[in-house]
């Protein structure tokens, strides 16, 4: 990888970035490759640019609309001439505010591949930053969160969201 390959990993963040801002899912969506994946901070598994173009552009019209996305890229680590890693931090700047909210920071771990229409996304993953701490307060906090999420959410089939292949037969003895 060459520094101006680098330069255009870390510009492509920057691009999904100003997506993310300006409220565009397919803005946002260019920055993956056409069969890019994205695994948000909840679970949810997105396969396919248009996919995470829809997805996105729902959460930006609805529940995330007037908020903005703050951070960086962290480090690009080279795994082979046309692969490449990505950490990034992010933050939410929630509508009405000026500042990130803390309890909204995430890390993302990004694998990027070369293609014909230059770097893209292969995979995202985000992940919320909320370690767990020491002591009662942060066994406690971590309890009622776990509480919280078991009530609110909408299937109680963990595997729900995740694509499996068709199981094979089992042979008869």
């Amino acid at each position: 990888m060459t520094v101006d390959d680098e330069a255009a990993c870390r510009a492509l963040y920057d691009e999904l970035v100003a997506g993310r801002n300006e409220g565009s899912g397919a803005r946002f969506a260019a920055a993956f490759a056409e069969d890019g994946e994205l695994v948000a901070f909840d679970g949810s598994r997105l396969q396919g640019r248009a996919t995470i173009e829809a997805f996105h552009q729902e959460l930006f019209d609805k529940w995330m609309k007037g908020t903005r996305l703050t951070g960086g890229v962290d480090e690009v680590k080279v795994l082979g001439p046309d692969v490449a890693v990505m950490h990034a931090i992010g933050g939410t700047i929630k509508r009405g505010k000026t500042k990130p909210s803390r309890a909204r920071d995430s890390i993302q771990t990004l694998t990027l591949k070369r293609t014909d229409e230059g770097w893209r996304i292969a995979a995202f993953q985000n992940t919320r930053i909320h370690p767990i701490g020491s002591g009662f307060l942060a066994f406690l906090h971590w309890s009622i969160g776990d509480a919280l999420w078991s009530l609110f959410r909408l299937s109680t089939d963990p595997t729900a969201h995740v694509r499996t292949s068709t199981p094979q037969p089992v042979a008869s003895r």
